[in-house]
């Protein structure tokens, strides 16, 4: 059963100890030293391999797909060299046109951990990481004690201190403030903070890891499923996504989170999520292989047959394949069959199942992979009658992270649903200090 909106207030608490931790000691690049941020559409967000650790092997040649492996069945990746700070938590990238099918290259440099396309720390269950250079934790420590001691909170300080941060600061912000003050910074948030602002500042101060593993928990978790959260946590994940919220989710609740999705679903979505879970999906830097594009297409448009539709094939190849070669099969079947895939999935699937199959296809719309995808989805989240907060909350984080690729998010939703731009159908759709945290989150 799916939640409807409009949606009550955000559950209370969801507390769970916050993520940190690395693997080893950090190594972070100093100005002039170790490889610059890849320009996006090169970065390794979708379909990389785990990487390697430091002094490791190089990343996996074209071609070649790491190795899968049971859940716990390898040792974890080593956390990210690649983490810049700049001043002001300002990031600054450089621009490249993606191109078409083009394979993503892998990172110069010793290897980092990146989830959501970003590099990030490590999940839960590790030692801390000292705070990225040039970060001042100790005074942002400093000004949530002030923003949230005696009679009333200082919500403006709050907003302008945690707004900003990266997943590095993030986590190093929480670490310190339990080591200065014994308490859990999202605790105390919890208790100073209510409503939608409460789940705005918590969707940041768990970072990305920690954030995905509490939503499908929330999922999961009492009467009914979230599907659409399982649709956006689970599917399209890179290989080495999926084996981080597996081991991140166990550190976090001790339970294996594939068994906990499995047991939420049945039939033949419950086949297309353990398809998923899997971690076996074709890696992004493998060359696009447009004979298998072609019999790809073939086999869909003979799986798509109306009364009995063999709807296992069709999941099969849509959750197996690589980004680039989504993209390439978007463009080919319809070319080959006068069919877009979005019409095929529509004629033949319906509830849970359609959606999921959706959003997978709707990756592979042309330009940056699912910037047009969520674009629309951040629009869903307040089109109607009554925004739909909690869809908004976690679609807005959720993509801030990589913020290169937000940029482009904002960029298409300005060209396909609103001329004023994000910032401006947020701010008409939300009210109070919830309101100012999504725009500072948003920026410009």
């Amino acid at each position: 059963m799916s939640y409807q909106p409009p949606y009550g207030a955000p559950p209370a608490g969801g507390y769970y100890p916050q993520q940190g931790g690395g693997y080893g000691q950090p190594q972070y690049p100093q100005p002039g030293h170790g490889a610059p941020p890849a320009p996006y559409g090169q970065a390794p967000s979708y379909g990389q391999a785990p990487p390697a650790g430091y002094g490791g092997a190089p990343p996996a040649p074209y071609g070649h797909q790491a190795p899968s492996a049971p859940y716990g069945g390898y040792a974890p990746p080593a956390h990210g060299q690649h983490h810049q700070h700049h001043q002001h938590h300002q990031h600054h990238h450089s621009h490249s046109q993606p191109q078409a099918y083009a394979p993503q290259q892998p990172m110069g440099g010793a290897g980092g951990t990146y989830y959501l396309g970003v590099p990030v720390p490590p999940p839960p269950g590790s030692q801390p990481l000292p705070p990225p250079p040039g970060y001042n934790v100790h005074g942002d420590v400093e000004a949530i004690r002030k923003a949230t001691k005696g009679f009333g909170t200082d919500e403006a300080l709050l907003i302008r201190t945690l707004a900003p941060l990266d997943a590095f600061q993030v986590d190093a912000l929480s670490n310190q403030f339990k080591a200065s003050t014994g308490k859990d910074l999202l605790k105390v948030l919890e208790k100073e903070t209510s409503g939608w602002f409460e789940g705005a500042l918590r969707a940041k101060v768990l970072g990305p890891v920690g954030y995905d593993v509490w939503l499908i928990h929330r999922a999961c978790d009492g009467a009914g499923t979230h599907e659409d959260l399982l649709n956006e946590v689970l599917l399209c994940r890179t290989n080495a996504d999926m084996w981080t919220l597996k081991n991140a989710y166990r550190a976090v609740y001790g339970k294996a989170m594939e068994k906990v999705v499995e047991d939420e679903l049945s039939m033949k979505t419950k086949r297309l999520f353990v398809m998923a879970l899997q971690g076996t999906r074709q890696e992004d830097n493998a060359p696009v292989d447009h004979r298998l594009v072609e019999e790809d297409c073939r086999k869909l448009k003979a799986a798509a047959r109306g009364a009995g539709t063999d709807e296992i094939t069709i999941c099969g190849i849509l959750v197996s394949r690589s980004t680039p070669h989504l993209q390439a099969i978007w463009q080919t079947y319809q070319s080959m069959h006068k069919q877009t895939l979005v019409a095929m999935i529509k004629s033949e699937f319906s509830g849970h199942m359609e959606n999921a199959l959706l959003y997978i296809a709707k990756t592979a719309q042309p330009g940056p992979p699912g910037v047009v995808r969520d674009a629309d989805l951040l629009e869903e989240s307040m089109a109607g009658m009554g925004t739909k907060d909690e869809r908004l909350i976690y679609r807005l984080f959720r993509a801030h992270w990589d913020r290169m690729r937000f940029e482009e998010v904002k960029r298409c939703y300005q060209g396909t649903q609103s001329k004023k731009g994000l910032r401006a159908r947020v701010s008409g759709e939300t009210s109070g200090d919830y309101k100012k945290m999504l725009e500072a989150v948003i920026g410009s």
